[in-house]
């Protein structure tokens, strides 16, 4: 853990501390700036109205011959209704609530990404949520990570990543799922300071177990 008086008053800190090991120290922590993803957003926004500008007329139309036949509107309403609901409930506008539960943090072993998300390469979904709620990166893969600009003003620095299989009707479709620490605002410091600590973190402790 980590004494600094800022890290004891950071909730982030407070949060991300529970998942350390004994003996390791929190250098760094933060979270991804909800501006950085505007483009996704707007994206998931328009693919999202499209989806239920032609699930509300085929809807009603199903309601329409459904109820003439057995008389049934009140159940069918109620199930569109639902499935809007849903829609509502998961749309692309509540995106900057679930980018503010990722933390990310730096320790003296690794790089964390606590409840986070990835980058889809095929844009299936505009947040992909991880199969593990901690991703935890050594420091062989922190010194392999990517920088890749999305767009301008946005560079993300990726360490990894999931395959992620999504069911179409002609079958499954592989998508491949970066993940690492995506849309942070200041993403040049926290680069500087993972060079800055795993540069060579290996020689260092083969030289302190060698004395």
């Amino acid at each position: 853990m980590n004494s600094d008086p800022g890290f004891v008053a950071n909730p982030l800190a407070r949060k991300i501390e529970r998942e350390l090991r004994p003996g390791e120290t929190l250098i760094w922590v933060g979270q991804p700036d909800p501006k950085q993803f505007s483009r996704e957003v707007a994206r998931a926004c328009l693919f999202q109205l499209a989806l239920m500008a032609i699930f509300i007329p085929v809807s009603l139309y199903v309601i329409s011959r459904i109820s003439q036949a057995e008389k049934t509107v009140i159940p069918s309403v109620l199930f569109v209704g639902g499935v809007i609901g849903y829609y509502v409930i998961t749309a692309p506008w509540r995106y900057p609530q679930r980018i503010l539960q990722t933390i990310y943090a730096i320790t003296d072993q690794r790089a964390l990404v606590h409840q986070g998300f990835g980058w889809s390469l095929l844009w299936l979904q505009g947040l992909p949520g991880l199969y593990n709620t901690l991703c935890s990166f050594d420091a062989r893969q922190i010194r392999a990570r990517r920088r890749i600009q999305r767009y301008e003003g946005r560079t993300d620095l990726i360490f990894g990543g999931e395959g992620h299989d999504h069911t179409t009707g002609r079958g499954q479709i592989r998508d491949w799922v970066q993940v690492g620490f995506l849309g942070l605002k200041n993403v040049d410091e926290v680069d500087q300071l993972l060079e800055k600590h795993f540069a060579d973190v290996d020689t260092r402790r083969r030289n302190t177990a060698a004395i």
